[in-house]
């Protein structure tokens, strides 16, 4: 079981002589980063539901929420009906996470009518996205992400080390030879970002 100790030490074992520059809370800090970016890619998938009012737009957002992944609500109804019968439910709002005064808020647009709601129940289910989690008790990331989540926390470790040593130059080297690695940190920041980026969009 991947925990927050294990990945601590796989990201320190990972960056070879360059982790005696960083500080054991350092790889924490790091580790919590490149989460917290995962997450923007693949969120943790959680289910909610709101209690629709007739002609009302705004609800409240739940706790911790990134990203709306879907409504589901009236789209099997609507799904196995025609614009003919009876029973079609109309346009069906589309939910977006919006900034309001108070936090986040879910936005529904248009707003339920009071038809729909009668032909399609007040509770409307919806899906949603919340940051991965990382502690002593496990991983929510899959454990075939594990390694990009170790790749972005490389990148962020070569970041720091970029402003660590802003004057006063830093060489990386390989661990098997005494050749310099082809670049600086702030180089091995960009390169490793790229892969990131590369490797989530292509999954």
């Amino acid at each position: 079981m991947n925990t927050r100790s294990s990945l601590r030490s796989a990201l320190q074992a990972s960056l070879l002589d360059s982790a005696s520059a960083l500080l054991p809370a350092d790889f924490d800090r790091q580790l919590d980063v490149a989460l917290a970016d995962f997450s923007r890619y693949r969120p943790l998938t959680q289910l909610g539901q709101l209690k629709l009012m007739a002609g009302q737009a705004v609800y409240p957002a739940p706790a911790g929420v990134i990203c709306l992944l879907g409504l589901d609500w009236g789209r099997s109804a609507k799904a196995a009906l025609q614009p003919w019968d009876e029973a079609w439910p109309g346009p069906l709002p589309v939910m977006q996470l919006l900034d309001g005064p108070d936090g986040s808020c879910c936005y529904l647009q248009p707003p339920p009518s009071g038809r729909q709601i009668q032909l399609l129940g007040s509770l409307a289910s919806y899906r949603y996205g919340v940051a991965q989690r990382l502690d002593e008790q496990g991983c929510t990331v899959a454990a075939g992400d594990i390694g990009l989540l170790l790749l972005r926390a490389q990148a962020e470790v070569m970041r720091e080390l970029a402003i660590k040593h802003s004057t006063k130059p830093l060489q990386m080297r390989d661990g098997i030879s005494s050749t310099p690695r082809n670049g600086t940190p702030s180089y091995l920041h960009t390169v490793l970002m790229e892969e990131f980026e590369r490797r989530m969009q292509a999954c």
